[in-house]
């Protein structure tokens, strides 16, 4: 039957637009990753508006992506540098969240130019929590790259501060990013329903003509 057919034309549809979220048609190599990480080509405002449509045509609630996004933008805060993606995808799979959308919010939130200020934040509050000053040592190893290793050859001057310190800024950050990104999807869904509403509508006038 007709229907038949439009449903398995709307699956396979669906089916190639997930394939087109998740994969490139040109895959890049590891240097270009690089350079694109440090300084994308398609320029800051573009990159915001390239994941904000991303993020809006990902299969799902508002809740469902939002919750996905808000915990990878969230566990990017904490010190467990290498295995944020694995905590995520864990706190994502408790809270029924995307796990597409973890990636996404960690690519986000993960970047090279946003991690040291995390970092730093983090640093800096925990310090503050425990009533210390932080040692020029430590704030010197915090402008550099640096890996999990680092934090625990130094617990108390980097690990602790920033465990604690994480906690308060990644919990208002998915609070933050949960309520940005559903809106944005509500928003989208409900632009999409539209259009399909006024296809459905247009097309009785058009067969009469």
């Amino acid at each position: 039957s007709k229907a038949a057919v439009r449903h398995a034309g709307d699956h396979c549809g669906q089916q190639g637009a997930q394939q087109m979220i998740l994969k490139r048609r040109d895959p890049r190599s590891r240097a270009q990753h690089v350079r694109e990480a440090l300084w994308p080509s398609m320029g800051i405002l573009r990159l915001v508006t390239y994941y904000k449509y991303r993020i809006a045509r990902l299969p799902g609630t508002p809740y469902y992506i939002a919750a996905g996004f808000a915990t990878g933008v969230a566990v990017s805060f904490t010190p467990f540098v290498g295995i944020h993606t694995v905590i995520a995808l864990l706190i994502a799979w408790l809270l029924r969240g995307s796990l597409i959308a973890v990636f996404l919010g960690i690519v986000v939130a993960g970047n090279p130019w946003i991690l040291p200020f995390i970092w730093l934040s983090t640093y800096k509050l925990g310090q503050w929590m425990l009533g210390n000053t932080e040692t020029r040592a430590a704030t010197k190893a915090l402008h550099h790259q640096f890996t999990f290793s680092d934090l625990l050859s130094k617990p108390m001057e980097l690990l602790l501060p920033m465990s604690l310190g994480c906690v308060p800024l990644g919990v208002a950050a998915w609070f933050i990013s949960f309520y940005v990104v559903s809106n944005i999807v509500k928003r989208s869904k409900d632009a999409r329903m539209e259009r399909i509403h006024g296809k459905q509508h247009a097309s009785p006038h058009e067969e009469k003509h």
